[in-house]
């Protein structure tokens, strides 16, 4: 039951902004382009991020997400990002976390 409520909160931050700026518009987080995510072109990278967190902890089980954690991870994920920017943010958050 965390799991859903921490899925829930996550999906909640990155989609109740995207709906109030641009109504009717879904995004399809498989495509999205570290470039996109660098230069916010989808929705802040700071909610993103958020989302990914929040994703990856579900598929994992992790019912507890170590908020200190967020921000060093996104970090490191800019920084992959920056030198790989053709590539998508979910082959980034893999190939530095291990995680798929």
């Amino acid at each position: 039951m965390r799991i859903k409520s921490v899925l829930a909160v996550s999906l909640a931050a990155f989609v109740l902004p995207v709906a109030a700026a641009a109504a009717q518009v879904t995004v399809d987080i498989t495509k999205v382009t570290c470039r996109e995510f660098l230069l916010g072109r989808v929705v802040s990278t700071e909610r993103m991020a958020l989302w990914f967190s929040g994703y990856y902890n579900g598929k994992r089980g992790a019912t507890m997400i170590d908020a200190s954690a967020i921000k060093p991870n996104a970090s490191k994920v800019q920084d992959y990002c920056g030198l790989h920017q053709d590539e998508t943010v979910m082959h980034a958050v893999e190939v530095l976390f291990g995680v798929k």
